[in-house]
């Protein structure tokens, strides 16, 4: 029936034209360099993503903050994809500066990175007049020293629907494109566990573990000393900011001004 559909000639065409994109995937993805530049760690989490659905293509690939890569080894990348997001009012990510700085030397030539291929994907807040303005600039700078842009800078709008998933799954095909590998992963593995799970005999009203014992792995129990609403309280405004005060004293937390707070928050006992 395939036959039928397509004709002979159709399919063989199409049946060539995956063997010519798993090839050239292949020679040029064994080098597919992802770096993430990222504060709270959205970044840096759709970057790994990104390399293990490369895994599933049957591409080689590594992954790593842009500060940890070697500056000097960019030009012998053969593919590049850079993944960045914008902090606080149009700042860079921390672990992705020195390396923003260096790039900015006038003594590289608009030839330096001509044989690196590469793609940039920003997350920001379409909310700050600085959307994104990291991953720009990025895009722009690498396509000054020569780079080859494989295509055009997709954005991850934290004010979407789906929030920056939305611009991610519209760009994430056409990166697939423009590495010339399947659409569709050909092999899907069972990720490895994050967490090992154990049960304890016990009974809803008397736990085997106390709720208050229960702490994630780097995380610190803190009191929380001030709670105080920022935003209007009116149906008009969808967003609940608020500043918060912790008690750090005696604790092995410590706070610098930029820093972020992950809340693992615990459910009231009425609820």
């Amino acid at each position: 029936q395939l036959l039928q559909v397509l004709g002979a000639e159709d399919l063989q065409g199409q049946y060539h034209k995956l063997v010519e994109g798993l090839t050239d995937a292949k020679e040029s993805g064994s080098s597919v360099t992802i770096l993430y530049g990222s504060e709270t760690g959205n970044a840096e989490e759709q970057a790994k993503n990104l390399l293990q659905d490369i895994r599933t293509r049957g591409i080689k690939g590594s992954v790593c903050a842009v500060d940890d890569f070697e500056f000097d080894d960019l030009p012998s990348q053969k593919v590049l994809i850079l993944v960045i997001s914008t902090c606080g009012l149009g700042e860079y990510p921390q672990n992705s500066k020195r390396t923003w700085m260096k790039l900015q030397s006038q003594d590289l030539p608009m030839t330096w990175l001509s044989g690196v291929k590469f793609a940039v994907f920003g997350l920001g807040d379409s909310t700050y007049a600085q959307f994104c303005v990291a991953a720009a600039g990025y895009d722009v700078r690498l396509g000054e020293l020569g780079g080859q842009r494989l295509l055009q800078r997709g954005v991850g709008d934290d004010r979407d629907e789906d929030r920056y998933f939305t611009g991610w799954e519209a760009w994430l095909p056409e990166l697939w494109k423009a590495l010339g590998v399947p659409a569709v992963p050909l092999v899907r593995e069972v990720p490895t566990p994050s967490y090992k799970v154990t049960t304890s005999p016990g009974k809803a009203d008397s736990p085997p573990v106390a709720d208050d014992d229960i702490i994630p792995p780097g995380a610190a129990r803190l009191t929380l000393l001030t709670n105080h609403l920022l935003t209007p309280e009116t149906k008009d405004y969808d967003r609940d900011i608020r500043h918060y005060e912790f008690e750090i004293k005696g604790t092995s937390v410590s706070y610098k001004t930029g820093d972020s707070l992950a809340v693992w928050p615990r459910n009231d006992a009425q609820l």
